[in-house]
């Protein structure tokens, strides 16, 4: 059979159509990518070196398809190739980058609680569909936070906002943007349960110790009873952390807020939310290794 295609592609366009068609052509003709198929058309995607409209195409039918654990792993080692030379010290914390609209990201606050940790984020224009504020709008200066603007790290992920934010759904990038190897212990959060098992496939091998939350908004904040699961020395072990067992009545968080609203808030918290602050700043402190137990973590930070 002759195929027969634009003389005008390039050889780059040319391989990126084979990868369009693995995930977009319908249930007869699709496939899953192999991870070095991934890692290349990843490659394609951030130097952005292809068309945007193969890129929406592309995102767009993986989507649908659903993106296999091979395929994310290769993505995955993509990235750390792109940024683990840059990695520092301390603890790193993944936040969605679609941001927040119903409550202040309390782990900024929390680390002014914790001056001697170094503490990692990053950040990005605000991403639909969501389009929540994002962790600059909170004008946190602790001296041992940095925020990271996503454009510093990876100019290539940065730029895509704007297209992903046109094409209006999630993609596989939502799955894997909150982490960038800032720092050799991590704390991410995420909605749903099955993302455990996934996080921890992914993002192991990057990590001496990787804390996965099922938290507030998809973030690692503790607002109530919260499981959560710690991968290090290659064993999983599930806890729970309930505010209740200190004495903390749980947080109920279901109008969505401006930015202004959650900046007061947080400047100004009640006796309860104060607590509820320091009780995620013992789990931080605890996730960085700096306590043995929550617990601890509370009794330090109550002296």
């Amino acid at each position: 059979m002759v195929v027969r295609t634009n003389t005008a592609f390039s050889a780059e366009h040319l391989r990126f159509l084979i990868y369009i068609r693995a995930v977009g052509t319908g249930p007869k003709g699709n496939r899953p990518l192999t991870k070095e198929e991934t890692k290349d058309a990843f490659s394609l995607i951030l130097e952005r070196r292809i068309p945007d409209t193969l890129i929406s195409a592309f995102l767009l039918g993986w989507r649908v398809q659903g993106e296999s654990e091979e395929e994310l792993s290769g993505c995955v080692e993509y990235l750390a190739e792109q940024l683990i030379s840059k990695k520092r010290q301390g603890v790193e914390i993944g936040y969605p980058m679609d941001g927040k609209t119903k409550f202040f990201p309390i782990m900024l606050k929390a680390a002014e609680h914790l001056p001697d940790l170094e503490i990692h984020a990053a950040y990005d224009l605000p991403l639909g569909p969501k389009y929540g504020s994002t962790l600059n709008e909170f004008q946190v200066t602790t001296p041992n936070l940095t925020l990271h603007h996503r454009r510093d790290l990876l100019s290539g992920l940065s730029d895509l906002t704007p297209l992903r934010n046109d094409i209006g759904i999630r993609t596989a990038f939502n799955t894997l943007e909150k982490l960038n190897f800032l720092a050799p212990v991590a704390l991410i959060g995420m909605h749903h349960a099955p993302y455990f098992d996934l996080y921890a496939t992914l993002y192991t091998p990057y990590y001496k110790r990787l804390v996965i939350v099922q938290g507030h908004e998809g973030t690692p904040e503790i607002v109530k009873k919260t499981k959560y699961k710690i991968v290090e020395n290659g064993e999983t072990t599930t806890h729970y952390i309930d505010p209740e067992e200190f004495g903390i009545e749980p947080i109920v968080t279901k109008e969505e807020m401006t930015v202004e609203e959650m900046v007061a808030l947080m400047n100004n918290p009640d006796e309860n939310l104060a607590k509820m602050v320091r009780l995620n700043a013992a789990f931080l402190g605890f996730v960085a290794g700096k306590y043995q137990t929550i617990k601890e973590g509370m009794a330090c930070l109550q002296a």
